[in-house]
């Protein structure tokens, strides 16, 4: 029997993968506020400045899983020796899967009452934690959104990143208006255009046994791109309470450099499959109707764009007629076809229109010409930085 993405997605059985656990520790899931869930992969250089930032927590009640996705470095060893230092640790190792499904190995195993996932190569503000969870705790929510604050690797910079909205506040309409901006931009310039990493699984805590009674799992990112957008989206319209709150609890390390010269040879592709994800989603919940246009400038503004750019990557080494060969590949794309069809991007912000004509056009050498230059146009602003 053929499965379509979503019934594959969220109707598939829990995997139990063969895993080594080196402790014998007794928890009571009752007294366990929150699991705390680290995937570690070749990480080895960062894992304890992340873990030193949850220990030093004034909070302290939960557990925190540090689960290896076979790392091929010294991290399992790095786990191993904050694990013996703090009864709170539990290491796990795993094949290896990914991202996503380190998560989701890691939400099948926790027994907190909520769930926090935090990359290892990241770390969490002084005394955060708790004003993130009394609040969460008080209101029961299902959902809670917090601000994050971008450490730039290349000069040290700091930047906090918020929501365009006042808060604290679990106002439904704001869920709302985060639902929409997940699948799709607005039509014309507005304050969430400049909103960063809207759909990370890091900048939101969950209540766990919420998060499995819908079956919230991530999918393979060997597959997926942008893997946790469309679990965020599911999470924001299965909630009936979230929580937003202004605490900038998660340190981001950003990379600029790797961001502009690593080439993805297969992330059109990727976009594609993460686009019908959520598609299937917002068809089986009838109101793709209502949200098809936005979704569609999303594949549009986003993903084709980001594919488009990607081409030019320094990491490409393809030749001009290798890297219109791939602009060929794209442009030819049905899901983009059918995106170019919609006007609604005729109506948003200069850029919009731009990138817009630019694809709509299908023209190779065009797209070309624009693309290479947009690419050197990012890479210096990148190294302005």
């Amino acid at each position: 029997m053929k499965m379509n993405a979503l019934s594959f997605f969220s109707c598939r059985q829990p995997v139990f993968l063969p895993e080594v656990r080196y402790t014998n520790k007794i928890k009571e899931p009752a007294d366990l506020k929150l699991s705390i869930i680290v995937p570690v992969y070749n990480t080895q250089q960062y894992l304890k400045n992340c873990v030193e930032s949850i220990l030093s927590q004034p909070f302290k009640d939960y557990e925190l899983l540090l689960v290896n996705d076979a790392s091929s470095d010294h991290s399992l060893e790095a786990a191993h020796a904050l694990e013996r230092q703090d009864s709170r640790i539990t290491v796990y190792d795993k094949p290896h899967g990914g991202l996503g499904d380190t998560r989701n190995f890691g939400a099948q195993r926790a027994q907190g009452e909520y769930l926090l996932f935090i990359d290892s190569d990241d770390w969490i503000g002084e005394d955060t934690l708790f004003k993130v969870m009394e609040p969460t705790l008080k209101a029961q929510a299902d959902l809670t959104v917090f601000n994050f604050i971008r450490e730039n690797e290349t000069d040290s910079i700091s930047r906090l990143c918020t929501l365009p909205i006042h808060t604290p506040t679990d106002d439904a309409a704001i869920n709302e208006i985060v639902l929409k901006e997940q699948i799709g931009p607005d039509a014309g310039s507005t304050p969430w255009r400049s909103v960063d990493m809207l759909g990370c699984a890091w900048r939101r805590l969950y209540r766990r046994e919420w998060f499995l009674q819908h079956h919230l799992s991530y999918p393979d990112e060997q597959k997926v791109m942008l893997e946790d957008r469309p679990v965020s989206i599911m999470a924001h319209f299965y909630s009936k309470k979230t929580l937003f709150l202004d605490v900038p609890l998660y340190h981001y390390r950003y990379n600029p450099d790797s961001l502009s010269t690593r080439y993805r040879p297969e992330k059109m592709q990727k976009l594609s499959y993460c686009f019908q994800l959520v598609e299937s989603f917002l068809k089986d919940k009838n109101i793709n109707g209502k949200l098809r246009d936005r979704h569609m400038a999303w594949y549009l503004r986003n993903a084709a764009h980001s594919a488009l750019v990607n081409v030019f990557s320094t990491g490409n080494k393809r030749d001009k007629r290798g890297k219109k060969a791939e602009i060929q590949n794209i442009l030819t794309d049905p899901l983009l076809k059918r995106a170019a069809k919609s006007r609604y991007l005729c109506k948003g912000t200069a850029a919009d229109r731009v990138i817009y004509r630019v694809i709509s056009s299908g023209s190779v050498g065009l797209v070309y010409t624009f693309y290479r230059w947009y690419a050197d146009k990012l890479r210096q602003h990148t190294e302005k930085q």
